[in-house]
């Protein structure tokens, strides 16, 4: 039976701060609370990217209602407030790490307030927890609009920094910007990595190109009913 897989991407889960330049990047507390009481109530696990890879590859199963659950960037903010109330409620995440700003900010935005990422003390415990962190690249670039050298050692990189500081394997890199094309997925797959994700409001399926996975983008302006209905209508819409 072919997989209906809703993969849901955040970026923040805290109170939108008066200076933020990009309030569409925050979610508020309360709101996530509720979608993740709703995921539950609806009978939806939670996987990793690396369990969805390894079902795509023919190399394991997946629950009945899966959902994934992604965080871009890897903010500190998620630790304290995002992923205590997933532990609440048995659900877990991937977060796609920007390597060469462990510990740092989001210095790729200089235009908008600066936030704290997680450190590498911070991803060794929460991987203990059952938080898998996959690769946001290096220094978080446009890949469409910098040279093709110059983007496969972001994706190399990160790719290889992130595995020896993890001791996990490293196989899903989340395209910053969600810019990507078809030069970019084959750097992506040169660079060593089974799959890609983007943005798009749309659901994977068992034929969605493993280098283009669709996320749907939550954001505080997303309704408890819009959240429903990605959920549920989207699975059966194709293209």
């Amino acid at each position: 039976m072919t997989a209906h897989v809703p993969v849901l991407n955040y970026h923040k889960v805290a109170e939108i701060p008066p200076a933020a330049r990009h309030p569409e990047n925050y979610v508020r507390p309360r709101q996530f609370a509720a979608q993740l009481k709703l995921l539950r109530l609806a009978g939806f696990e939670s996987v990793t990217m690396s369990q969805y890879v390894a079902y795509r590859k023919g190399q394991g199963t997946l629950p009945p209602r899966p959902v994934m659950i992604t965080f871009d960037d890897g903010y500190r903010s998620n630790r304290n407030i995002a992923f205590p109330l997933m532990r609440e409620h048995g659900l877990t995440a991937t977060v796609f790490i920007v390597s060469g700003l462990l510990g740092g900010t989001n210095r790729w935005d200089p235009g908008d307030m600066q936030e704290p990422l997680l450190d590498l003390h911070d991803l060794r415990e929460l991987q203990t927890e059952g938080i898998e962190f996959q690769s946001h690249t290096r220094t978080h670039p446009r890949l469409t609009e910098i040279p093709p050298r110059q983007a496969l050692l972001e994706l190399t990189e990160s790719r290889d920094e992130l595995a020896q500081m993890l001791g996990a394997p490293v196989e899903v890199v989340a395209y910053p910007w969600a810019r990507h094309d078809p030069s970019v997925e084959k750097l992506a797959e040169d660079a060593g990595y089974l799959a890609g994700a983007t943005l798009r409001r749309r659901v994977n399926f068992d034929d969605t190109p493993l280098f283009a996975l669709r996320r749907i983008g939550v954001a505080h302006t997303t309704s408890i009913t819009r959240f429903g209905w990605d959920l549920f209508r989207l699975r059966w819409r194709g293209e």
